[in-house]
């Protein structure tokens, strides 16, 4: 099958890019989930040291030249590291949401004993008729509520039967109620579940926005709590449960978005470094939306690796021609750029030569065998399969040289010798140029 074909090529060049975008998006993630990690205080060095030493064992695979397990081991890493946190962020949001529930359990008693020691007329101090008013605002003030606490045990047990009762039972070993367990017992003004689903969700939405994201949503669930609400606690909770419902996703999908931009420009720096910038410059300021900046740089960066990479496959190409005795100049790589093809003649066969065509950008290109003359001339059959005969030993050297260098060649299409005429081209077609004829053009990127 040495007649026409098409073939795709795959360098070395492009799956080392390939392979340090795959790195760039794990240092990124790595660096985002030691960020996160640290702020919540939810990693420790052991297991930071143990995230470093992964990134460094896939960075040992591209030393290795072992691309297909860095691209397959590189998504696991991103993946488990998201994960890892997303189970991380998960306890402390759980630690938060108890945290609240207390810290509004000890509002609700704050708020009950200072009810209560007025409705007893109790001499209340200023200062402690003050602490437990901030500490009903939701500002803990432990101390208060002891004070406030005591106070109403001793209002509560004058000189009657009952002190003697109260003495009796302690001296037959009874407990005297404590101040947590009195906040236990205090009635909650909703249901406990209700309340923590509340408080949960809260949680992660602080997590996620910032606890300014969730300042507007607890003030409502304030309000809907409040004992003067308490015919429309009903709907007030219903309708809060779908904004922070609505909040709760907008937030996740906000997170999602900015993390596979930071992902993508990691990437992109490493192949059009202002566009990363400027992106990047973008995505900071306040409001800024990820969505479109994501798909701006989805599209540079696609279109960066298409441009480095349609370079990296023509230099290979003519690079391995000159090898074979084909004659290649520098001016045959823009020329190919410019014409959307070129012609190589053959020094050992100045009559035939190879024609090249097709965009490098997509990976696949036609080659052929032709014949220089004039187009109206003779043809000789015998010779003409012989070229392409001979041919078929090029593109066999050629697949050899390219996989040698870390790439390949994958004939995807083929035509039989001699199963259609062999094109016959101008003689000016076989050069192009002056310089094609000066040398063989030399890659002009290198990667140890």
């Amino acid at each position: 099958m040495s007649g026409p074909k098409v073939v795709r090529i795959v360098t070395r060049e492009e799956i080392l890019a390939q392979c340090e975008g795959h790195l760039a998006r794990v240092d990124a993630a790595m660096r985002e989930w030691l960020r996160i990690g640290r702020r919540n205080d939810c990693v420790l060095e052991a297991e930071i040291a143990q995230a470093e030493a992964r990134v460094a064992r896939l960075r040992g695979l591209l030393k290795a030249d072992r691309f297909m397990d860095l691209q397959k081991q590189a998504p696991q890493e991103i993946a488990f590291l998201d994960q890892d946190m997303q189970a991380r962020l998960a306890k402390v949001a759980d630690a938060a949401a108890k945290a609240r529930t207390v810290s509004r359990r000890q509002s609700e008693a704050a708020a009950a004993l200072l009810a209560a020691l007025r409705k007893k007329g109790a001499d209340l101090p200023a200062d402690l008729e003050a602490g437990l008013k901030r500490a009903a605002d939701g500002q803990p003030d432990a101390q208060a509520l002891s004070r406030g606490f005591a106070l109403l045990g001793g209002e509560a047990t004058p000189d009657t039967a009952a002190r003697r009762a109260l003495a009796q039972s302690l001296k037959d070993g009874a407990k005297a109620p404590t101040l947590a367990a009195w906040i236990a017992a205090q009635p909650t003004l909703t249901s406990d579940p209700v309340l923590e689903r509340f408080e949960g969700r809260f949680a992660e939405l602080a997590l996620l926005s910032g606890p300014e994201g969730a300042d507007a949503l607890e003030r409502r669930l304030d309000a809907a709590l409040a004992p003067g609400a308490a015919t429309r606690r009903s709907l007030l909770l219903d309708s809060l449960d779908l904004d922070l419902t609505a909040a709760l996703l907008a937030a996740r999908q906000t997170e999602t978005l900015a993390q596979e931009l930071r992902l993508t420009l990691a990437e992109l720096i490493l192949v059009d470094t202002p566009a990363a910038q400027a992106l990047t410059a973008r995505a900071e300021r306040p409001g800024a939306d990820a969505g479109p900046l994501l798909s701006e740089a989805q599209t540079a960066l696609a279109k960066a690796r298409e441009a480095l990479a349609a370079q990296a496959r023509r230099a290979a190409v003519l690079q391995s021609l000159a090898g074979l005795g084909y004659e290649v100049g520098e001016g045959l790589a823009t020329a190919w750029v410019d014409q959307g093809r070129v012609v190589l003649r053959k020094a050992a066969q100045p009559d035939y030569g190879v024609e090249i065509s097709g965009d490098p950008a997509g990976a696949r290109m036609q080659m052929r065998v032709v014949a220089f003359g004039d187009e109206a001339g003779a043809a000789d059959p015998r010779r003409d399969q012989d070229a392409e005969t001979q041919w078929c030993g090029d593109v066999a050297t050629l697949q050899s040289t390219l996989a040698a260098a870390g790439g390949g060649l994958v004939i995807e299409r083929a035509l039989a010798v001699g199963a259609t005429p062999v094109k016959r081209v101008g003689a000016s077609a076989g050069a192009l140029s002056r310089a094609a004829r000066e040398g063989p053009t030399q890659q002009t990127r290198s990667r140890s």
